[in-house]
């Protein structure tokens, strides 16, 4: 009784504070009521917001021609060598998603991550539940630019998730060297750029593991590549990375 009355009365509070303080859209500031995936989106600015559709390649997520009864491969992942064996992503990069996700990098309240949590789960669920992960795990952020934007999106998205689906999240197994960004910089610089720039920590021992990787965008693939390969030096047998945003040239 004690557990169904806790229970009533949070529901309860819940709902007063939704008559109190109504949701606001996360894009425009119109009023709104959730959507079926958890976007705290109003109806238009959600309209805007479609996931990916049409083949890509099966490694990095970039899109590919359509050819019937090719197995979807783009010329990069034939002449790169990425340490993560497979990503999903939720749609390109660009329009209102670009946008959304520029603003999630700095947004404190971190309700634009937890948003897009939601939504790749909605997208996703099957897959991600289907292939069993014993652990979750955020792209690390050095921790000058997590000071500067005072929040670090992606390891929110991957606690939320880890929450969601029933899998432990490693909260710190990884390390960033530098804090430099990579716009602007070629593909074959962005490699070169994060090459041994992240690490595993001492004391992270992933026997076999098989890891989900999270990060907000996935352009080149350079940054999610070291980051699995310091996973599997830490023992982890596969790394799928998950992202919302996947640029549509890299």
């Amino acid at each position: 009784m004690a557990t169904v009355s806790k229970g009533w009365l949070r529901q309860a509070g819940t709902c007063m504070l939704d008559l109190l303080f109504p949701s606001s859209c996360l894009a425009c500031d119109a009023e709104i009521e959730k959507v079926a995936d958890g976007a705290d989106l109003c109806e238009p600015c959600r309209s805007q917001l479609t996931c990916s559709t049409g083949p890509v390649c099966k490694q990095c997520a970039s899109r590919v021609p359509e050819i019937p009864g090719d197995v979807a491969e783009c010329g990069h992942c034939r002449e790169d060598k990425l340490r993560f064996d497979r990503a999903l992503a939720w749609g390109q990069y660009e329009g209102l998603l670009r946008e959304l996700l520029m603003k999630m990098k700095g947004d404190r309240s971190e309700r634009m991550a937890r948003m897009f949590s939601r939504m790749l789960l909605a997208e996703f669920s099957e897959q991600l539940t289907a292939d069993k992960f014993d652990a979750v795990v955020a792209v690390p952020m050095h921790p000058w630019r997590r000071f500067k934007r005072g929040t670090n999106s992606p390891a929110v998205m991957a606690k939320t998730l880890g929450h969601q689906l029933g899998v432990p999240f490693l909260r710190r197994p990884l390390a960033r060297r530098n804090s430099f960004t990579q716009k602007g910089l070629t593909r074959t610089a962005r490699f070169r750029s994060m090459r041994n720039e992240i690490w595993s920590r001492a004391g992270y021992h992933l026997g076999a593991f098989r890891v989900l990787l999270i990060d907000d965008i996935l352009t080149t693939g350079a940054t999610c590549s070291e980051a699995a390969r310091a996973l599997k030096q830490a023992g982890a047998a596969e790394v799928t990375v998950l992202v919302v945003g996947r640029t549509s040239t890299n």
